[in-house]
C-alpha cells in the first residue's frame, strides 16, 4: 500500500515557497465483484496480473489482391474466408475477465464447469469445437499442428531461400530472409493467428507454423483453444482472438 504524503510543513527544509497540494489520482483497489468473476481466486488473477498485461487485438488483411499466391491457396484450403475478415470490435475488459476465469479444470471432463468459462454472470462453452462453430467452419478432419515433431532445419529450408539451417545462436529468423510468398503469408499469421507487434524477426514458433501452413490445413478450433489456454497458464502478452 503506498504511503501518504507528508504535508508541506513536515517536509522539512525547502527554499521557502509553498508547494501546491497535490492531487490525489490513485483510485481505490476494487473490491471482489461476483457479476465479472466465478471466484475470488479469479479476481485476485486479474487484480494482481491480468489487468496490467497488454492485448493484441487481431488486425484486418487484405486478401483480395492474393488469391493465386501462397496466402490465398492457404485461405481457401482452410475455409478461413471469414476467419481473415474484418474483426469485430473487442471489448478489452471482457477479455481480460475472460482469461482471468479461465480454471484449471478447463479442461477436466469430471468437473463441473468442463470446458466452460464464466463471463459476466453466465457461464459461456468454450472448446475447440465451439471456436470452429463461430468461425462457421466444420473442417474436424483438418490437421492438428504438431510442432514439437518439425525439424528446425526442414523449416528454414522451406521458408527461405539460400538458407539451409536454422542461425546458430539464435531463437529467430529474420523476416527479410524470407521468400516473398512467405512474407504475405506471414502478414496473416502476424495478424490473426499469432497476433504480435514484432513482425521484424520470426520466432521459431511462428516459423514452424508458417512452415505447416504452406502444405496442410489447420485445426483451427484446437490451434486456438490451446494458445489461450497456454498464454492463461504462461502469462505471457495476452493476444485473442475475437
Amino acid at each position: 500500500m503506498p504511503r501518504a504524503k507528508k504535508s508541506t510543513q513536515e517536509a522539512g527544509p525547502s527554499s521557502g515557497k509553498r508547494k501546491a497540494p497535490s492531487k490525489r489520482t490513485s483510485k481505490q483497489p476494487a473490491t471482489y465483484d461476483d457479476t465479472k468473476f466465478e471466484t475470488e481466486d479469479a479476481w485476485l488473477a486479474y487484480k494482481h496480473d491480468i489487468s496490467r498485461r497488454t492485448i493484441l487485438p487481431e488486425r484486418r488483411v487484405l486478401t483480395s489482391d492474393f488469391a493465386n499466391e501462397l496466402l490465398g491457396h492457404v485461405i481457401a484450403r482452410n475455409q478461413w474466408e471469414s476467419f481473415v475478415a474484418t474483426p469485430r470490435v473487442a471489448y478489452v475488459e471482457i477479455v481480460k475477465e475472460f482469461y482471468a476465469n479461465i480454471h484449471e479444470n478447463l479442461d477436466n471432463p469430471d468437473h463441473p464447469q468442463y470446458r466452460q468459462v464464466y463471463v459476466r454472470g453466465q457461464y459461456i462453452p468454450f472448446s475447440p469445437m465451439e471456436i470452429l462453430r463461430y468461425y462457421g467452419l466444420d473442417n474436424m478432419e483438418a490437421d492438428i499442428f504438431h510442432t514439437a515433431h518439425t525439424n528446425p532445419h526442414e523449416v528454414v529450408t522451406s521458408l527461405c531461400q539460400g538458407i539451409d539451417h536454422w542461425p546458430d545462436g539464435s531463437s529467430t529468423l529474420d523476416y527479410r530472409s524470407l521468400l516473398p510468398q512467405v512474407r504475405t503469408l506471414d502478414k496473416m499469421v502476424s495478424a490473426n493467428l499469432l497476433p504480435t507487434t514484432h513482425t521484424s524477426t520470426v520466432t521459431m514458433e511462428r516459423a514452424r507454423l508458417l512452415h505447416w501452413l504452406q502444405t496442410k490445413t489447420l485445426h483451427l478450433g484446437n490451434y486456438i483453444f490451446c494458445n489461450i489456454w497456454h498464454i492463461r497458464n504462461n502469462r505471457d502478452v495476452w493476444h485473442f482472438h475475437r
